[in-house]
């Protein structure tokens, strides 16, 4: 995990300081590759990527690499060819780097083969929260998430959450897809849009095979209406989130 004398002193196996965060934090793990003894460094990854966890920077197995932002000619989360200068490709080890702030203290348990439901039994019973997640400020926030009650797999209900800790109402479009090529308006919305007042908590249960959330900022006209964003109303432009719980399991 800590890099050595010979690390560059920008990798993330590097210790650093991050105001507001933390001191001397290095954000940065490798693991082996090893498919021959059940460990698939690739394949970890890749789940991991598909999850579209939070807590992720950046990936790096067998000559590629993502991030959880775009490069050019590439959109976050997508492969790229990763072509070190000092040659390393990463086909003896997979590499995973988390974020410099208080997303990477999550705890939730990562969405990768081998991964319990919630990692402990007290943790099946009592269910689990992943996030924040952040809302991004312009164009869509698409969340692949594990698909609701999704039988052996994880048959856990699950409920989206928000609260307004701006000091203003804001306004959403939210949409669900079960993965079937189509969108619906998400239940307890007025036909996908929802205005959510300061110091406001709005939860909602997530429907049954939803693998995937399209959220999308608007904004709200004068007369309290929620309106697309324009050069006369303006959706708010500050930080939000949201975060998912899921439901115990039911042990018979």
């Amino acid at each position: 995990m800590i890099g050595d004398a010979a690390h560059d002193p920008t990798s993330d196996h590097t210790p650093h300081n991050f105001p507001g965060w933390g001191s001397q934090i290095v954000t940065a793990a490798d693991f082996p590759n090893r498919p021959d003894l059940g460990l698939d460094a690739h394949r970890v990854l890749d789940d991991i990527r598909r999850s579209r966890d939070p807590r992720v920077k950046y990936g790096i197995s067998n000559g590629q690499i993502y991030s959880s932002y775009a490069v050019s000619g590439y959109g976050a989360w997508d492969w790229r060819p990763y072509n070190p200068k000092n040659g390393d490709k990463h086909f003896t080890h997979g590499h995973l780097s988390v974020v410099g702030d208080a997303r990477a203290d999550g705890t939730q348990p990562w969405q990768t083969i081998g991964a319990d439901v919630a990692g402990e039994e007290d943790d099946d019973d009592m269910g689990a929260s992943f996030g924040p997640i952040t809302i991004e400020r312009e164009g869509l926030t698409s969340l692949t998430i594990p698909p609701v009650q999704g039988g052996a797999a994880d048959p856990r209900s699950a409920w989206l959450n928000f609260c307004n800790d701006t000091g203003q109402p804001y306004a959403l479009r939210i949409w669900y897809s079960t993965g079937n090529e189509g969108f619906s308006p998400f239940p307890g919305t007025n036909g996908g849009l929802l205005a959510i007042r300061s110091g406001q908590r709005w939860s909602q249960e997530i429907p049954a095979g939803t693998a995937c959330l399209s959220i999308l900022r608007q904004a709200i006209d004068p007369d309290g209406n929620i309106v697309p964003p324009s050069a006369d109303f303006r959706a708010f432009a500050g930080h939000l989130t949201c975060a998912i719980e899921r439901g115990a399991v039911i042990r018979k």
